[in-house]
């Protein structure tokens, strides 16, 4: 804020008074009378007034206005989603949320919460992963002009042992000393001031919520956190995928043996080693007020859909990630096999895997998911965070679903499940029907969930081979992939009945929720987000093009 701030109320009067406080509720610069008369009233009586001359432009510029409703202010406090809304969205989209409180309720005891507390340890987790990697870009940088002299000596060294001839040799291989060390320090640099502004962004939000903290109200602070931790969770999550992409560069000189150096005087050999920095997010004891996601969703409306142009093939399973985008395995196109998504339908990215891919898992506590390929007999561990693919590994059956369990990876085969261990050592096996096992799910007690397409059937077994439960219905036909909701009820889509199933977890029919008057085509993969407010269905027949259904949960 300038420092010769006029009185708010007084210009908008026509009047001209300069400022001597300012209201951090009602963001207005006062003037002396503006502040007795401030004070006077019972309802701006308890509102913070501080020194004009402190800076507050920064601390006081919140999101207020409704994203999905630009003419909507925002009013209310989701404990059940923790969100900020306005009108609109608490009579919408929030209308069977439990708690739907004013945010200047909401916001009472912000200041001592666990809520703010949480978020000050993000930002300082955060600001103290960007100083570290600042640091480390720095010694990265100096270390690669080090290793260009320490080169340089080098090959000054080993051209003493040579023959005149071999002088242009040498010229040649100094160009590509001074191209490789040009193009590393532009990468280094580049580096360096990406995570220069990266820091600074941080302590300005830093910065931002001490200031509010200390001078600003409950409501501000509320609105603030909320704004900010969507900061925070994008920061956390570019540099989860950041720092393995950073590599810490230096090269060396390898001479050549006597006979190569007849048309070689060396080779420049570059050895990257990996940052060795991590961002350790901090581990938040329990948020202010708690969500509530183990509700079963009673009521599902079509919000959206997106097209995904893939047409031989199935969208043969899919998973949500942790940030709810979407990995979606295809069947008809190994250069597709897997691809990412955001939540809205965005593509991402694609990553080419050995074969074409039918399920996937992911190995918990880790960035890693196993991928099946079943034309090859093997399977594929894919880094999520870089989609990278990584080691093929070759399987004794035609494998389908997979699922993990108790640090085991089971797979359905023909008629089979299979345990392994994690590096693939086999368990077990158990017969289960006749017939393929296109998709395995599990729950938290250990259930291990098989669709048997074929056979029109869906197994509910234990950890030991034993069947629970075998569910089958005139209306249940071709049963292809599963999920469950928070309740651990599943969700059964069926390929030529056209239909979304929802059982119990013991294999008892609740109710049948969507049928094809709904949008469903062929159905087949089907997922939830993480706090089970949407459902994804992947909809297409083997020779269109395919398109992702969207529903709203509530």
């Amino acid at each position: 804020m300038a420092s010769s701030q006029m009185c708010g109320p007084c210009t908008r009067m026509d009047k001209s008074a300069a400022a001597v406080k300012f209201c951090t509720d009602c963001e207005d610069p006062l003037c002396a009378d503006c502040v007795t008369i401030h004070k006077a009233i019972k309802a701006l009586a308890l509102h913070h007034l501080i020194d004009e001359k402190v800076q507050v432009d920064k601390a006081f510029n919140i999101k207020r206005i409704c994203s999905d409703h630009p003419d909507m202010s925002l009013e209310f406090y989701c404990s059940n989603h923790e969100s900020l809304c306005c009108r609109t969205c608490s009579v919408n989209t929030h209308r069977t949320c439990g708690k739907i409180l004013p945010i200047d309720v909401a916001a009472r005891g912000i200041k001592t919460s666990v809520m703010l507390n949480d978020v000050t340890a993000d930002l300082k987790a955060l600001l103290k992963t960007a100083e570290l990697l600042r640091e480390d870009r720095v010694q990265n940088k100096e270390n690669i002009g080090k290793a260009k002299a320490t080169t340089l000596q080098k090959i000054a060294e080993f051209k003493l042992k040579l023959i005149q001839e071999l002088n242009a040799l040498e010229k040649k291989l100094m160009t590509e000393i001074d191209v490789t060390e040009k193009k590393v320090t532009k990468t280094a640099e580049s580096e360096l001031s990406d995570i220069e502004i990266r820091h600074k962004v941080i302590v300005d939000i830093s910065e931002q919520l001490e200031f509010l903290t200390k001078h600003g109200s409950e409501s501000q602070i509320l609105m603030l956190l909320n704004t900010i931790r969507v900061d925070i969770a994008k920061q956390e999550n570019e540099f989860q995928n950041l720092i393995p992409a950073y590599e810490c560069i230096d090269f060396n000189f390898k001479a050549s043996g006597i006979k190569s150096a007849l048309n070689s005087l060396g080779s420049l050999e570059i050895k990257a080693v990996p940052c060795s920095i991590a961002h350790k997010p901090s581990k938040h004891t329990q948020a202010q007020i708690p969500p509530d996601y183990d509700k079963m969703p009673t009521k599902f409306k079509l919000k959206n859909e997106f097209k995904v142009p893939y047409s031989n093939g199935r969208i043969s399973s899919m998973v949500v990630t942790n940030d709810n985008r979407l990995l979606l395995c295809y069947s008809g196109d190994q250069r597709k096999s897997l691809s990412i998504w955001s939540e809205t339908g965005d593509h991402i990215q694609d990553c080419v895997l050995a074969g074409t891919a039918w399920g996937i898992t992911f190995i918990p506590g880790t960035n890693e998911a196993v991928v099946t390929l079943p034309s090859l007999h093997s399977i594929q561990f894919v880094n999520i965070a870089s989609m990278v693919p990584g080691k093929v590994m070759k399987v004794p059956d035609k494998f389908y679903g997979v699922t993990v369990i108790k640090e085991m990876l089971v797979m359905g085969g023909m008629g089979k499940v299979y345990f392994f261990s994690m590096t693939l050592n086999l368990i077990k096996t158990f017969n289960i029907g006749i017939d393929y096992l296109n998709s395995l799910k599990t729950n938290k007690m250990g259930m291990i969930y098989c669709c048997q397409t074929a056979n029109d059937t869906l197994h509910g077994i234990d950890i030991k081979g034993t069947v629970i439960f075998s569910y089958k219905s005139p209306d249940f036909n071709g049963p292809v992939d599963m999920a469950l909701d928070g309740k651990e009820n599943l969700y059964v889509t069926t390929l030529r009945s056209n239909t979304l199933h929802r059982l119990s977890s013991d294999g008892k029919l609740h109710d049948i929720l969507l049928k094809a008057e709904d949008g469903l085509r062929q159905p087949f993969a089907v997922a939830f987000n993480k706090n089970y407010t949407k459902l994804y269905i992947a909809n297409g027949l083997g020779t269109v093009n395919k398109d992702v259904l969207i529903f709203d949960c509530a």
